[in-house]
């Protein structure tokens, strides 16, 4: 679940759809000075059901602090759901990254649980060189070393290619993403981006005035040839600062609402 949580980012590597646009990272370089550190707090309620998952709620905590050189980011998401054959579940996943900002660096490290015990837990470093050419290289589940796909992006910086995106207007962009939540390598995305401009309704926090929004939707893929349908999906209303309110999040037998409970921008750094 967390990878497709990942809303500063939600999270991957963009290759963009229309002709002559820039490279996926030659975007995120050109936008993530736009990013902004944050603390949003989101209620997760039950959106809709059809399947074995009776009710679910929960909530989930996103922080990304600003370290001058990198992007810290820390994600909490506890979902407490009754299912017609298991009872009551809790799952929690908790999800640490360091981005180095020229998005060629990424630290991770994913521990997810259920009703307190430890499900699975990845973790390791992964690099990009100038030419695009990555590897990870995990601690765990396993020791092992896997390539990147050329056009890997990581979470911040797909974030950012997501906004270059939308601010020039293409409608989808067809993504590669690392993010470190699973133990397989880079996954498939497609995204798609709709409605980019000026709020039409007040912003769901003073933070937010006056800053641009727009729908984007996020399909998660294996990178295998019977991966036909999406792992995962989710849905958001992004602003051009990295911000996300308004989550869909469908997990297949289920779907949850995301509702942005509490917004804090600390102060950019005076110099770093």
């Amino acid at each position: 679940m967390a990878a497709a949580l990942l809303l500063a980012a939600l999270p991957s590597a963009c290759l963009a759809a229309a002709s002559g646009s820039p490279t996926p990272l030659s975007a995120a370089r050109t936008t993530t000075s736009a990013l902004v550190g944050q603390r949003a707090l989101y209620d997760l309620s039950l959106a809709e059901s059809g399947g074995n998952t009776l009710s679910a709620s929960g909530n989930m905590t996103y922080v990304v602090r600003d370290t001058c050189s990198a992007w810290s980011t820390q994600q909490h998401l506890d979902i407490q759901s009754a299912t017609r054959n298991g009872g009551a579940v809790n799952m929690v996943s908790d999800y640490t990254t360091l981005e180095s900002k020229d998005g060629r660096h990424l630290v991770f490290r994913t521990v997810q649980k259920s009703n307190n015990a430890v499900l699975q837990v990845v973790s390791g470093e992964a690099s990009i060189d100038a030419l695009g050419h990555g590897v990870v290289e995990y601690e765990k589940p396993i020791k092992k070393t896997l390539k990147l796909p050329t056009g890997t992006l990581f979470p911040m910086a797909h974030t950012a290619a997501i906004l270059a995106a939308a601010q020039r207007g293409t409608p989808s962009i067809a993504p590669l993403l690392f993010d470190g939540t699973g133990p397989d390598g880079a996954q498939e995305t497609y995204i798609t981006l709709l409605g980019w401009g000026p709020l039409k309704d007040p912003a769901p926090s003073p933070a937010l005035a006056g800053q641009p929004a727009g729908r984007v939707h996020v399909a998660f893929f294996g990178r295998t040839p019977d991966s036909i349908l999406p792992d995962y999906e989710i849905g958001m209303r992004y602003f051009a600062n990295g911000v996300s309110d308004m989550l869909d999040m469908d997990f297949g037998d289920f779907r949850m609402r995301g509702t942005l409970h509490s917004l804090t921008l600390p102060p950019r750094a005076a110099r770093c």
